[in-house]
């Protein structure tokens, strides 16, 4: 059976559909259009813009538009038509695009009244946070507060007045600041309050903010520092394990800078000096035991007593320079350390501890059994700057520097000569030096020295030298069968200039000179032809004639040689 419709029914659907028609005709994506608010909650407010077509607009966009009148549902206002539908289905309004140039003259007429402007903070960006003014605004890092702030969550979506300091309307940027209100708002509460803060008062504070030097009290408002070496007498790794964010804590004001405006609190001070009841407590030798209250390159912190701390050096952990390099692979923070007191200044309140000094030096028993001269076979452990490093016991290195591997180098040559040796290399030296818990070491001396050649002679003293090589600057020679070799410089082969010539000897010759330096520790030994002759001169000028005599050099010195001639023949 046919339905029968009713012809004003179907008229009156028509004209529905026509008119639904029209409005969507006249709903373009990017123009503003009226709509009428439908719906109020906390967070948004829906518009119904016609043709069955709603869309929510975030409640903070109403907000900052100067309305004098609170929304209500009915209302019809302007509205931005963004999109229809969205990736959801959704239609996107937006009211601040629709009063931006409105928007826009009033934050500007703010602006340039210096007046201040509500907003929200909505979210991080980089560089500091974003905030919604009626359009969005840019709120640096640094503008944030008058402290810095690590957690700013309990700012996001609150109310709250910004200042503007920048716009730039072809950028359609504006730099807004929340620290200028801050210090604005408080900077009548802070001059009010600081004048009654005195130095010695002692008040109640909250924590503010706890930074790695020390956190920020809040005194009633106004902001003093507590710094980390005014919280306790021991010695913390860091202000939070100590203090608390928001705790309620009493301090007293321990410094007043009016030039400056600040105030310096301090936590400790209400407590007494724990050193002023330990004074000559402690006394140079005593043992004692710990806690490593914190570890550093240069040391270990070991706190003694309540409140009394020293420093262990990282010299002093142990006997071994190589484990020592590192502090915190030897100990933790909180580990149980026996020490003993190497250094106490009561007056400084400083305590130097040892920890290496409770065991036996290893290099005392070493060098009790191997005095200097004691010859050892060894191993090659590291070369380095021209030095090598021989291992002698365990924790224990011998060093061999370049010098004390021949006899017979210069200093330009060491770089070649250590060369011949690598590391694992054995190799027979000679402890030549052990103090101050180093050991030195020489390979050149294990078979002797052949300063023992001269170990009798002194300067002055004539010695018989053979020549073993003749050069352009003198004339190398070796002392006696096995001694040192020198090279005679040029100008010490004669007396006078014309006989200073080093062709005047050949390999294998012998020679008379005079020890001009010698240094036995050192090694180090000159000889001089032209010092010897001068010598013999003077003698024979004393006992065969003098300057009024008439006699010739040549007939006293004739003289004196056939002396000695006639000597040698009886």
């Amino acid at each position: 059976m046919n339905q029968v419709t009713n012809p004003e029914q179907a008229h009156s659907e028509f004209e529905k559909l026509l008119a639904e028609s029209q409005i969507n005709s006249e709903l373009k994506e990017g123009t503003i259009i009226k709509g009428t608010i439908s719906e109020i909650d906390d967070d948004s407010v829906t518009v119904d813009i016609g043709a069955k077509v709603e869309g929510r607009i975030a409640k903070r966009e109403f907000i900052f538009l100067k309305d004098k009148q609170e929304l209500e549902i009915g209302d019809v206002i302007d509205v931005y038509l963004d999109k229809i539908e969205n990736h959801h289905g959704e239609c996107v309004l937006s009211r601040s695009k629709a009063k931006n140039k409105e928007i826009w003259a009033e934050i500007e007429k703010s602006f340039n009244a210096a007046e201040l402007v509500d907003g929200v903070i909505t979210g991080k960006v980089k560089g500091g946070l974003s905030c919604e003014i009626g359009i969005t605004a840019f709120l640096p890092g640094s503008q944030i507060d008058t402290r810095p702030l690590r957690d700013v969550s309990h700012l996001l979506n609150v109310p709250q007045k910004f200042k503007i300091l920048k716009m730039d309307a072809k950028r359609n940027n504006v730099v807004v600041s929340r620290r200028a209100v801050l210090e604005e708002t408080h900077k009548e509460l802070r001059e009010e309050r600081f004048s009654q803060l005195a130095l010695g008062d002692v008040v109640e504070g909250r924590v503010k903010a706890i930074t790695d030097y020390g956190c920020f009290v809040d005194l009633g408002g106004y902001d003093s520092l507590l710094h980390s070496s005014d919280i306790t007498y021991r010695r913390i790794g860091h202000p939070s394990e100590v203090l608390k964010i928001d705790q309620v804590i009493k301090v007293k004001i321990i410094k007043v800078d009016p030039e400056k405006n600040r105030v310096s609190c301090g936590l400790k001070q209400l407590e007494q000096d724990p050193w002023t009841t330990v004074e000559n407590k402690f006394n140079i030798g005593d043992k004692l035991q710990g806690l490593v209250t914190n570890v550093t390159d240069y040391g270990i912190f070991i706190e003694v007593e309540n409140g009394i701390e020293g420093l262990a050096h990282k010299d002093m952990l142990t006997w071994s320079s190589k484990k020592n390099s590192q502090p915190g692979n030897l100990y933790a923070r909180s580990q149980s350390v026996d020490c003993v007191i190497l250094d106490v200044d009561y007056e400084k309140k400083r305590l130097s501890l040892g920890v290496k000094q409770l065991t036996a030096n290893p290099f005392e028993l070493f060098n009790a059994k191997n005095p200097i001269g004691t010859i050892l076979d060894t191993e090659i452990k590291a070369i380095k700057d021209n030095i090598i490093f021989c291992e002698l016991e365990e924790d224990i290195d011998g060093a061999i520097f370049s010098k004390d591997l021949s006899w017979d180098i210069q200093p330009s040559d060491y770089k070649d000569i250590m060369k011949n040796y690598s590391i694992g290399d054995k190799v027979k030296a000679k402890i030549i030096e052990n103090k101050n818990d180093k050991i030195a070491l020489s390979i050149r001396e294990v078979n002797g020295s052949p300063f023992d050649e001269i170990k009798d002679k002194s300067v002055g003293d004539t010695v018989t030298c053979t020549v073993l090589e003749v050069t352009d600057y003198g004339v190398k020679v070796v002392i006696g069968e096995n001694g040192p070799k020198v090279t005679i410089k040029k100008n010490d082969l004669a007396l006078r200039k014309q006989d200073a010539r080093p062709e005047r000897w050949a390999k294998n010759d012998k020679l008379d000179a005079q020890i001009s330096m010698l240094d036995s520790q050192s090694f180090k030994v000159g000889l001089s032809i032209r010092s010897l002759e001068e010598t013999t001169e003077k003698d024979a000028m004393q006992k065969y004639g003098s300057a009024s005599s008439g006699a010739s050099l040549g007939d006293i010195l004739g003289k004196a040689i056939s002396d000695k001639n006639t000597e040698s023949e009886e």
